[in-house]
């Protein structure tokens, strides 16, 4: 999915995970319309001690960033998210060292309105003007950064976070609705082995190349490893001279990075026409 470029560096210190001197810089993901916030790990920063300051599981720590199932180290970005109902518009003067301004990073054709009604869910936008003096809707340019609020600096807890979906799979589900549409009654056929991986297409199309199943229909993958199962469009059949028997089929670089994989190759199950 989706993230949001901070200073480089590390996010609090090794006793505490957000500090007075951070920026909370967050971008809302298109796919969930969720805010999502990236923490750079400081040295002995852990990604459950993580999780746990945010209000999030380990799990919800892995659908969020899963190439952090193989491991981290300090430095490495975590991807969380930030509920809106944290967000505070203001707090009282004696308790400024407990509060963390929150920012608001503009994406392309994004606007006021848009970010009031649709990620803020505020009636006007009388709270950005508040907290951006001088703030002029019509002279707003993609990667501004506004204003929204304040986050406590001692953490979320769970029952204030918002359900977290896997990015990439609430990305795929238009395919897997087609996929239930189309196979809905119909034998299929499975083809289990090992996947290989290209650099090659589009990196945002979900495309893999596969020995028998028809050019142009879609074909399911699962992942054991991750516990994903995700929906890609068949394009081309896999060059018998590049790869050899024992690869039933070459994956895309988007789905390289749903399933979260490093290794070359790695065991799939598949259902295909």
């Amino acid at each position: 999915m989706v993230c949001v470029v901070q200073t480089a560096g590390a996010t609090g210190d090794s006793l505490y995970f957000l500090l007075p001197s951070d920026t909370v810089i967050v971008k809302s993901d298109p796919a969930s319309g969720h805010l999502l916030f990236d923490h750079y790990l400081a040295p002995k920063q852990t990604l459950y001690g993580a999780a746990r300051f945010y209000g999030l599981t380990l799990e919800d720590v892995y659908r969020l960033n899963p190439g952090l199932r193989t491991g981290y180290t300090p430095g490495t970005r975590v991807t969380v998210a930030i509920p809106r109902n944290v967000i505070r518009p203001k707090f009282s003067p004696d308790s400024i060292a407990w509060f963390v301004p929150v920012r608001y990073r503009m994406a392309p054709g994004e606007t006021v309105y848009g970010l009031t009604r649709r990620v803020l869910g505020q009636p006007d936008d009388q709270l950005l003007r508040t907290l951006n003096p001088g703030l002029d809707p019509t002279q707003l340019s993609p990667g501004q950064v506004l204003k929204i609020g304040y986050l406590r600096l001692d953490g979320i807890q769970p029952d204030s976070q918002v359900v977290v979906e896997d990015p990439y799979l609430l990305r795929n589900r238009p395919l897997h609705d087609l996929w239930l549409s189309r196979t809905q009654g119909v034998t299929l056929r499975s083809t289990n082995g090992k996947a290989s991986w290209t650099n090659q297409g589009d990196p945002n199309k979900w495309m893999v190349l596969h020995r028998t199943a028809p050019i142009g229909s879609l074909i399911e993958i699962e992942d054991p490893r991750s516990r994903k199962t995700v929906y890609a469009r068949v394009v081309a059949r896999i060059p018998e001279q590049v790869y050899d028997s024992r690869v039933v089929l070459v994956v895309s670089p988007l789905l390289v990075k749903a399933f979260g994989v490093r290794d070359r190759e790695f065991y799939v199950r598949t259902r295909h026409l």
